[in-house]
């Protein structure tokens, strides 16, 4: 769908439902981590069940620009096998989207990996966010980026370092961590890094951590540096779990409209940072239990939101639509990489609270004091109030979907949840119980 299309969303039905059951897409931000490493690792790696027509679309983009490094993948009975550490340097420019995730990890990739220039292409939107930081890191290293319109030449150094002990700025983004930790990890020697002020989102970096152990190296994360041992990446099996981001949309709808659901595949202890949106809805009157993989649900709202999200900042847009339907006022802490995402999701936020009738207030430090809509939500009319913008923004998109389960609204450029979540819509469904018009 082009921008300048809607989608109408349709109020939730007054009556409660029996349990509905969610299947969830892959974690991306743990499939682009695994698809970085297994093209470090001196072997054939195999990701299991992996369709990648039901992927997002930053992990296509992620896939295309490793072919277009030389990494070779073969599909075989669903399953992708991976064989990695053949870098070559592409003629044409490699196309990263709007994907930030894809153009940090692959910029340290490149540098320390590749032997002659890569120029990267993308929206205009990701080369305004934050990207300074990881490149001053590269140039320190030897490397030198020739900035173009919408894009960039990325230079290697001439030599790269036997071993690396490096300083990084990651107080707007640990993805410049997460990069270099894992290009780190393919050389023989290793390297260190370090930082003295601390990261965002440290979780993610514990995430990295995570599957940097998968692959067989035993790396040390400190609260300010990591430790990456030299040697061989090993190649893996593995089986993507599903994305908390994605879990966090439907366990808030049933907060709102005090409903169960059944949500899979989820593991509670797989370190996606997002996972913690059990606990900030845990606080306000829901409950769940786990039987295997499968999360059982039920949903409920007493109060309004209290949270610090400085670990799990995509949490913010849809808490943001949560506590506008709330029964009381919510804060909602740490939002201080928001103005940098795919979006400005701190203006965004305030933008949507205001759309759904509720008024954000905001607070020294990057927090949002949210007020709820007074009185009751009433059916919208034929005629729907203003479309709500994401600003191509898929959590954007995921949060207007939330605040209308009481007023129902339309949402401009639905399309841009293929981001993360190709089949969302297909999904909310099941949760809403209407069939969505176009």
């Amino acid at each position: 769908m082009s921008s300048n299309e809607i989608r109408k969303l349709n109020r939730a039905p007054g009556n409660k439902r029996s349990s509905c059951v969610i299947e969830l897409p892959s974690s991306k931000s743990v499939l682009n981590r695994i698809l970085t490493l297994a093209s470090l690792a001196k072997g054939k790696s195999i990701i299991y069940k992996y369709h990648l027509q039901q992927h997002a679309k930053d992990v296509h983009i992620m896939h295309n620009a490793l072919s277009a490094l030389n990494i070779k993948s073969t599909f075989q009975d669903s399953n992708l096998h991976i064989t990695g550490a053949g870098f070559h340097s592409p003629s044409a420019p490699i196309q990263v989207g709007s994907a930030g995730t894809v153009l940090r990890f692959l910029l340290p990739l490149t540098a320390l990996h590749c032997i002659n220039p890569v120029e990267f292409s993308g929206s205009e939107r990701l080369f305004e966010r934050p990207l300074r930081p990881l490149l001053d890191a590269l140039n320190r290293l030897g490397a030198v980026w020739q900035p173009k319109p919408n894009g960039g030449l990325l230079i290697p150094p001439k030599t790269v370092p036997k071993t690396i002990d490096l300083e990084i700025d990651s107080t707007l983004s640990s993805q410049f961590t997460s990069g270099l930790a894992m290009s780190i990890a393919g050389l023989p020697n290793g390297g260190t890094l370090r930082w003295t002020k601390p990261t965002v989102s440290h979780n993610y970096l514990s995430l990295t951590n995570i599957w940097l152990r998968h692959f067989k190296r035993e790396t040390s994360l400190k609260q300010n540096s990591i430790e990456i041992p030299g040697g061989s990446l090993e190649p893996v099996s593995a089986c993507i779990p599903g994305d908390w981001s994605a879990a966090a949309v439907f366990f808030c709808a049933a907060a709102i409209l005090e409903i169960k659901t059944e949500i899979f595949p989820l593991n509670f202890k797989d370190g996606q940072p997002d996972a913690a949106i059990l606990s900030i809805l845990g606080d306000v009157g829901s409950t769940w239990r786990f039987e295997g993989d499968h999360c059982h649900f039920k949903g409920r709202l007493d109060s309004g939101i209290k949270a610090d999200l400085i670990d799990c900042p995509d949490l913010a847009p849809i808490l943001a639509a949560t506590a506008a339907l709330a029964p009381g006022i919510s804060e909602l802490k740490g939002l201080n990489t928001l103005p940098h995402k795919e979006s400005n999701r701190l203006q965004g936020a305030i933008n949507l609270v205001k759309w759904l009738g509720g008024k954000a207030e905001e607070l020294p430090n990057f927090a949002l004091r949210i007020y709820p809509k007074n009185s009751p939500p009433t059916p919208i009319s034929d005629e729907p109030f203003e479309a709500f913008d994401p600003m191509d923004d898929h959590r954007m998109a995921f949060a207007a979907a939330l605040g209308s389960l009481r007023s129902g609204g339309t949402v401009l450029n639905p399309n841009c949840v293929s981001k993360s979540f190709p089949n969302f819509w297909e999904r909310w469904e099941e949760i809403v119980g209407f069939t969505f018009g176009a």
